[in-house]
Parts: structure tokens; C-alpha cells; sequence
């Protein structure tokens, strides 16, 4: 297993059960790109901050730039951007997004939701595109509304954890002017007012995944299964944030046992979804026949 497997398995362990159903090649790459989003954000949160966070991550988003293959962030993914140059700008601004992604962040309203989850999670969506085989610039909207449905679901099951670190990442228009910026905290009283500001967000990610998966097809055929596997194993999530009307504790998670039941209803769903596309190429018989009649009539003067 190499390095960066061996960090998917543990950070991110969602992604790493859907990369089974990838190529050796595409896998690993994959991993490479993950590899190097994660660190940038492990290096955006890190508490306390480290001293020189803002002036390195510009470094990073210089690099990427620049193909400075001298930089330690940028030598491992320098394959990738020489293959798939077209990730250099999403690459850029997923730095330049997490670097501004501080504990004095304030998201007013939806548009600003959209421009953040955008930034940070839709340009993940923008690299992985190519990597995954994705070739028309058509696909691109459907991979970053992936990228951004999976961010709204990081938000929604990582309320607790943020408060802690005093962060709040969902709309103050949707707390009825309540930032809990004073206490950072959940009580009886601000609890309701969360939880529909919660599920408010999750029915925004469910619509984002619901088109992202839409856009499967644009990316290679033999890739397309992971991708939905790994969406819908990340929808999943959302369905355990509320728990009686109530914000769920402790950390949301999926079993392996549900995603292995997840994987076997999304192999159902792709089974038939290729047997139509089959159906769809493949030309009507009676279409055939009225041709061939029409070609013999013509050509013995039968009318």
C-alpha cells in the first residue's frame, strides 16, 4: 500500500471503500490528488495555527502556478499536473480557499454558502474530473455540484466538532440572527433553530447530489460505478445528523455494513443503467424490417 493509500484508509475512509472499484492507475492517482487536498487542509485548520499558515499556503497556490517541482507539497503531484494541466487552477484555488477559511469567517446567506463549499470542495470535484476520465467541459458543473453537495454534508456532521473550535459555517440569515458567536455552544433554546438550519442545508446537498450523479456519464465508463458509490455512501451520512429533533453529539458516521449494502444498491442501479444504454444503441428490429421491405419494393418495382 503506498503512502498516500495508506492515509485515504485512514482519513478518509468513505473515499478509500469506493477506490476498490477503480483501476490500480486511476486509484492511484486519485489518492495522490486526495493526498495533497488533505494536507492542504489539515495545514488550513490546524489549532493552533501555525506561525507562517497564510504566507505558505500563498507559497503552495505559487508553486502550483509555477510548477515548482523544489516545493514539498507540489514534487508528489507534479505527474498529475503535467497529465491533466487543466487541474492547475482548481488546484490554485482550493489553496487560495482554504486559506482564507479562518475562525473569523461569517457566511451571510446562501449565495456565500455556495461560494465557500465552492471553494474548498467544488474545485476537488474540478480535479478529480479529469483524473477520473472526464474529457468534456459539459461534465465539469456535475463534478463540482458533487464536490459541494459532500461539503454541505461535511458541514451538517461536523456541527459539534466546529463549535468547539469556535466555527460556524452555517448561514447567520438562517439562524434568525443568532450567530451563537457569543457561546459557541447548543442549548435548549438555540437547538430548534439549528436543527432546521441543518436540515435546510442537507436538502440543499441532497439536490446537489442528486445532479452530480446525473453527470456520471461523462466520465469514463469503467469509473463511473466509485464515483456513485462514493456519493451515495457520503449522502448516507445525512441521514444520521438528526437524531428526534435533536443534533446528533457524536460524529456521524456510516457502517461498513451499510456501505457494502449501499455499493450492492448502487450495483443494481448501474447494472440496469448500462443494460438501457444498451437498449438505447442498439437498433429497433422492426425498423429493420420496414426498410428492408421498403428496399425489395423498390428494387422489384412492387408497390
Amino acid at each position: 500500500m503506498t503512502s498516500e493509500m495508506r492515509l485515504i484508509s485512514k482519513a478518509g475512509k468513505t473515499f478509500y471503500f469506493a477506490t476498490f472499484w477503480l483501476s490500480q492507475s486511476v486509484r492511484l492517482d486519485a489518492a495522490r490528488a486526495y493526498n495533497f487536498c488533505r494536507l492542504v487542509d489539515d495545514i488550513a485548520d490546524a489549532t493552533p495555527a501555525r506561525p507562517d499558515r497564510d504566507a505558505y499556503l500563498s507559497c503552495v497556490t505559487t508553486a502550483i502556478l509555477e510548477e515548482d517541482d523544489s516545493h514539498e507539497l507540489i514534487n508528489p503531484i507534479l505527474p498529475l499536473l503535467t497529465r491533466f494541466p487543466e487541474i492547475r487552477h482548481p488546484l490554485a484555488a482550493l489553496v487560495e480557499a482554504c486559506r482564507q477559511d479562518v475562525s473569523s469567517l461569517h457566511i451571510q446567506n446562501e449565495r456565500e454558502l455556495e461560494s465557500y463549499a465552492h471553494g474548498v470542495a467544488g474545485n476537488v470535484g474540478l480535479i478529480m474530473y479529469p483524473i477520473l476520465g472526464g474529457t468534456s467541459d459539459l461534465g465539469l458543473s456535475y463534478a463540482a455540484d458533487l464536490g459541494i453537495a459532500m461539503q454541505y454534508t461535511n458541514i451538517a456532521r461536523d456541527i459539534m466538532e466546529d463549535l468547539t473550535r469556535k466555527r460556524i459555517y452555517l448561514p447567520t440569515s438562517w439562524l434568525s440572527g443568532r450567530t451563537l458567536r457569543d457561546t459557541y455552544e447548543i442549548n435548549p433554546q438555540n437547538e430548534p433553530i439549528m436543527v432546521e438550519a441543518i436540515r435546510r442545508l442537507l436538502f440543499l446537498a441532497d439536490a446537489r447530489y442528486s445532479r452530480g450523479l446525473s453527470g456520471l456519464n461523462y466520465l469514463a465508463p469503467e469509473n463511473r460505478f466509485a464515483i456513485r458509490v462514493a456519493a451515495q455512501c457520503y449522502r448516507a451520512i445525512g441521514d444520521r445528523v438528526i437524531k428526534n429533533s435533536t443534533i446528533a453529539r457524536q460524529r456521524s458516521v456510516v457502517s461498513n455494513l451499510r456501505k457494502i449494502g449501499i455499493a450492492c444498491k448502487a450495483a443494481i442501479h448501474h447494472r440496469t443503467e448500462r443494460k438501457a444504454s444498451l437498449l438505447e444503441r442498439k437498433p429497433h428490429t422492426h425498423h429493420i424490417l420496414a426498410h428492408t421491405e421498403s428496399d425489395l419494393r423498390h428494387k422489384t418495382g412492387v408497390s
